[in-house]
């Protein structure tokens, strides 16, 4: 039932408001416009028969004259006011008349050179529009009753009232199959649209996931538009270009390299591209590519890789160097002795130095692989209830023959005796035993190496500082003393016989552990190794 009045409603509302709208601009619009086309046809009328009369006096027969030949009520007012002709009353009656020199539009004709006024008159008893004009000191006055000025007003409201009853009528007669199938059309309607918004929230969840898997992307991505302006882009491209606003602007403003906005414009010419850049502190691959006429630029973080690579050819430059020295030496002491000739005292000291180069390139092989098991992630602690001052003291047994031959002796500094670690025993006895070899290796004859072990304020770790008196590290090596190969000194320390590879154990062995280590030197004073483990209460 309801939708059966649908239509009905709908046609009476397409029809009376329209109808409404042009009523209300009869009245506000058609009206004055009517109002100002009379006033200004009886002012010209007023002017041609003031231009007729000249200089000839206004009579009372004038006015009738005037009256008749153009239909308008003629009024002649004299300097005091007075009626002194009329032609709608008679000229016995003009005497009684009320004095005229009052009426608006008198007034204004007389200051502004022309008078309107819409009043009922109370001389002839009817609604009239007044125009005034002066004449000398005289004042010559038209009128015309209203019902003439609005007749076009009229006649317009009642087409219009006319013409929308039709309309209405039409429109029920067309609209009436309508209300019939309106209850199917609205279910259909309500079906699409829930259909509708159904895809409308599939849609939008997709769009979220796309921008969630693009924000989850470890590269920057961009979309430009055809000007080379940023349109959308992920979290990384803002990482990327180190702002929060950067939407709409053009790619070569964000970045100082031109290499993104080398990218951009080649792909708007059409092509692909791309390139390798620096852009800020990191490498960077630029890529550029057309895309829906537009351009998707993609930035590649390198840095890590091209730091790898230069590692990896540090690493092998370094290796091969290690492994050329003594295999040159092997080569210089062999070779004379295949030769012959070589006294017995003399061979049997080149046998020796071959077996003590073969040695350390058995040191570089067991360190080389030592570390590349722990950094491949091979290797985990068995992590124990260890008592370092222990762990020291047998390393250090082990140390003895070559600290003795040198007079180095050991001095340990234990500030809690019961210290104890959470540590893989033979992962320990590794660390210390590289940092109480590096110790005798640097420190001179006759010198001490010192061992302190002491908890860690404010917690239950335990730090072990290993220190020698040997000629210390200039603090621009201090940071790289862990890396591989990296020697303060390369030549000191080929003499003294290490690898070079030490203290990069010690750091992965201890990072194993979950601890910490680090280093102080001062060049001249000695340089002192710490570590940190994570160690247990008093027993």
């Amino acid at each position: 039932m309801r939708h059966t009045w649908r239509p009905i409603l709908t046609a009476v509302f397409v029809v009376v408001v329209p109808l409404s709208l042009f009523v209300a601009w009869t009245e506000t619009s058609l009206r004055p416009d009517l109002e100002r086309r009379a006033a200004r046809q009886l002012a010209r009328t007023l002017a041609l028969m003031a231009a007729e009369v000249g200089n000839a006096p206004l009579t009372d027969s004038l006015a009738e004259r005037f009256g008749a030949a153009v239909g308008l009520r003629v009024t002649f007012i004299d300097p005091e006011g007075n009626v002194v002709g009329d032609s709608d009353v008679a000229a016995g009656r003009l005497p009684d008349l009320d004095d005229h020199g009052d009426r608006p539009e008198v007034l204004a004709a007389r200051s502004d050179g022309v008078g309107y006024a819409r009043r009922s008159s109370r001389s002839v008893a009817l609604p009239l529009f007044y125009v005034a004009i002066p004449h000398g000191d005289h004042v010559i006055r038209a009128a015309i009753p209203e019902s003439e000025v609005f007749a076009m007003l009229g006649r317009t409201r009642r087409t219009a009232l006319f013409l929308g009853g039709v309309s209405l009528l039409l429109l029920l007669a067309l609209l009436r199959p309508l209300g019939r199938a309106s209850a199917r059309g609205a279910a259909e309607a309500r079906a699409t649209a829930r259909a509708l918004e159904s895809r409308e929230g599939r849609t939008a969840a997709r769009v979220t996931e796309l921008e969630a898997m693009l924000d989850a992307i470890e590269d920057g991505v961009a979309v430009c538009d055809g000007d080379g302006r940023v349109v959308r882009a992920n979290r990384a491209f803002a990482r990327w270009t180190g702002r929060r606003e950067f939407v709409g602007h053009p790619v070569g403003t964000l970045f100082r390299h031109p290499a993104p906005r080398d990218g951009v414009d080649a792909a708007l010419d059409g092509r692909t591209l791309q390139l390798e850049a620096v852009l800020g502190t990191r490498t960077a691959q630029v890529q550029a590519a057309p895309f829906d006429n537009g351009v998707l630029l993609i930035l590649r973080d390198l840095t890590s890789t091209r730091r790898l690579e230069g590692m990896r050819r540090d690493f092998v430059a370094n290796v091969s160097h290690e492994l050329k020295t003594p295999m040159t030496a092997i080569r210089g002491f062999t070779e004379p002795l295949l030769e012959g000739g070589v006294e017995a005292t003399q061979a049997g000291e080149f046998l020796r130095r071959i077996l003590a180069n073969l040695d350390r390139m058995q040191l570089l092989v067991d360190d080389l692989l030592d570390l590349a098991r722990i950094e491949s992630g091979g290797w985990t602690p068995d992590v124990q209830e260890v008592e370092p001052s222990a762990v020291i003291r047998r390393v250090w047994r082990r140390l003895e023959p070559v600290a003795d031959s040198r007079s180095i002796g050991l001095h340990i500094d234990v500030a809690t005796a019961s210290a104890r670690v959470l540590a893989d025993p033979e992962g320990l006895e590794q660390i210390m035993g590289n940092l109480l070899d590096n110790a005798i290796r640097y420190s001179p004859d006759g010198a001490k190496v010192s061992v302190a072990i002491r908890r860690v304020r404010d917690g239950d770790g335990v730090r072990i500082e290993v220190a020698d008196s040997g000629p210390g590290i200039p603090s621009e090596h201090v940071d790289r003393v862990f890396e591989r190969f990296y020697r303060a000194d390369a030549g000191r320390s080929r003499a003294a016989g290490g690898t070079g590879l030490g203290l990069s154990i010690v750091k992965h062995l201890v990072g194993a552990h979950g601890g910490t280590v680090g280093i102080d030197s001062e060049l001249g004073s000695g340089t002192t190794v710490w570590l940190e483990l994570p160690g247990i209460g008093d027993g």
